[in-house]
């Protein structure tokens, strides 16, 4: 035991390898909960109670449940939602109710007709502060119930969420709750509004790009102690725009699918497409036999336009294949692609709206290949969704599938400068036509296809993804916290000099003690520790790190 001088006895033993110490484990034992404890926040609505979600909302989702499956860890969570209400058998997350669509940062979107740049700023303003109150108050019911803190804090999206999680952390640390370390997961849509911005879209005025750089979440380790993004691609684009950012502390973490859900269904076209189409558009299927199948929004980066010509091509020249169209969008954007499949004499083309994650697994288990040419994905979580069912994929050459799909998955198309053009675009659609055509030929379901389902198996796992988020998280935490202790000693020195008490190696204020007990593991001190109390005027005690890892009073 370390005693200070005003009675204060503090238990000190903690390993350098990051084991629990007697004191900590006591205490664990004492608050009735030895999880690590997580708390995230939404930016999409999860796939429940009737209402599709994005790729955020599903691999939030994901994480989520993931988390909850590991030993020794805890997740909580909240969502944006207009529809959903909260669960009346699951604790771990609630809706933030909505009275709009949800705002999604970079388009309007099959779920959005609410972009953020509508809001005003007090109705933004109010938007984050309300999230914020709900999001405190459901931590401090889940911290009052599990006896225990909240470790860390993720955000998802860097705009609001990550803005409000600062805010939040900031309050919390104000109330005494100091242990709470905030970590962001970029995506890319919020990253899609920043560049549109930057260069100057009419319908994009530079707005939020500033208010985010301007709260400082992202200007150092001080709000944000780590970063992932879904893409290599996009570090450089993040750091682009948070240029004060620590490169160190911003990893691609890689996208895990859920293999329960994305894996071979044994659906065939003939027995189950069926079930899938419009009263009208059934007997369609008579002459069909084989399916390639496009899944995107109805938004120009997705780029349908090209998936429809290309569809004119290879749909010629076999007269057994079809193709189905999965998602949605605006009135006029539905309204734009049925009639030019109408114009471009498309009899085996269906549209089918958009569809749940189980709906999706049985049509990617059914198609030959599956063709997705969006512009400069993010990342690409459809592709390995695709692959995981035993379908190959082809896309365009740009974005983050650059970084995962190569001959053995399937193919991307060399990109089109002019694609925003109508030339442009049937050029693209010509390059993609030839390589359906080259997969139907060649039969890659067969070929490839066991192929594609291993590949995500061994490098695309959920919980692969979650465990390295977890490491990172723990060792950000340890550095940072070392790194404030350092900074404020290195700007306090001055004052205790003065004082006539000079510290014989690094000191840390009484108050901060335990935290040191919790990130020695990566303090790697040699010399002498003195401990410090905001209100003596010298040394409360004296203590040194022995070689075999533990803390001692000497």
């Amino acid at each position: 035991m370390m005693h200070g001088g005003d009675g204060m006895a503090v238990q000190a033993m903690v390993s350098l390898d990051g084991t629990m110490s007697s004191a900590d484990a006591e205490r664990s034992s004492q608050s009735g909960s030895k999880a690590v404890l997580i708390f995230q926040i939404g930016t999409n609505n999860w796939q429940r109670q009737g209402e599709f979600a994005p790729g955020s909302g599903i691999l939030h989702a994901s994480f989520h449940e993931s988390m909850n499956n590991m030993p020794g860890v805890k997740s909580y969570s909240i969502y944006p939602s207009k529809k959903q209400t909260n669960p009346e058998d699951d604790p771990t997350f609630r809706v933030f109710k909505i009275e709009h669509d949800i705002p999604i940062c970079e388009s309007v979107s099959p779920n959005s007709s609410y972009r953020w740049h509508s809001m005003t700023e007090e109705q933004y303003d109010a938007y984050l502060k309300r999230l914020e109150n709900e999001i405190c108050e459901f931590m401090d019911a889940v911290e009052a119930k599990e006896c225990k803190e909240f470790d860390y804090l993720i955000s998802h999206h860097a705009f609001t969420n990550a803005m409000t999680a600062a805010q939040i952390v900031e309050r919390r640390h104000k109330e005494g709750k100091t242990k709470l370390r905030h970590f962001n997961f970029v995506h890319g849509t919020a990253l899609k509004m920043y560049i549109k911005e930057k260069e100057g879209d009419p319908e994009y005025p530079m707005r939020f790009l500033t208010k985010c750089q301007g709260s400082g979440v992202f200007d150092g380790l001080s709000k944000t102690s780590g970063v992932w993004v879904n893409s290599e691609d996009y570090i450089g684009k993040f750091l682009d725009c948070f240029p004060n950012y620590p490169k160190e502390n911003c990893v691609f973490s890689c996208t895990g699918v859920n293999q329960e859900t994305f894996c071979p269904k044994g659906t065939t076209v003939a027995a189950d497409l069926s079930t899938f189409l419009a009263e009208e558009d059934r007997q369609k299927v008579a002459s069909m036999k084989r399916l390639v199948t496009f899944v995107g929004k109805f938004v120009d980066w997705k780029r349908l336009d090209a998936v429809l010509y290309a569809a004119q091509q290879y749909e010629a020249k076999f007269p057994d294949v079809g193709t189905a169209i999965v998602g949605t969008g605006p009135p006029d954007a539905v309204e734009k692609y049925h009639t030019m499949a109408k114009t471009l004499g498309l009899e085996r083309t269906v549209f089918l709206g958009p569809k749940g994650e189980q709906p999706l697994a049985k049509l990617f288990s059914m198609s030959e290949v599956g063709i997705f040419p969006s512009y400069n994905e993010s990342f690409g979580k459809i592709f390995l969704e695709c692959m995981a069912c035993g379908c190959p994929t082809i896309g365009a050459n740009s974005g983050g599938p650059k970084e995962f799909v190569k001959p053995e998955q399937g193919v991307l198309v060399e990109e089109e400068p002019e694609w925003r053009s109508e030339e442009g675009m049937q050029r693209l659609g010509g390059k993609v036509a030839a390589q359906v055509i080259k997969a139907l030929e060649e039969d890659w379901k067969k070929t490839k296809g066991a192929g594609c389902v291993g590949f995500v198996t061994k490098n695309f796992s959920t919980v692969a993804q979650v465990e390295g988020m977890l490491a990172n998280m723990k060792e950000w935490s340890r550095a940072r916290a070392f790194l404030l202790r350092q900074e404020r000693r290195r700007g306090q020195e001055d004052q205790r000099e003065k004082e006539g008490f000079m510290a014989s190696g690094p000191w840390i204020e009484s108050n901060e003690i335990e935290a040191l007990v919790a990130d020695m593991s990566s303090c790697q001190l040699t010399g002498p520790l003195d401990l410090y109390s905001p209100t003596e005027t010298g040394p409360l005690s004296h203590c040194c790190i022995k070689l075999d890892g533990r803390l001692r009073r000497p």
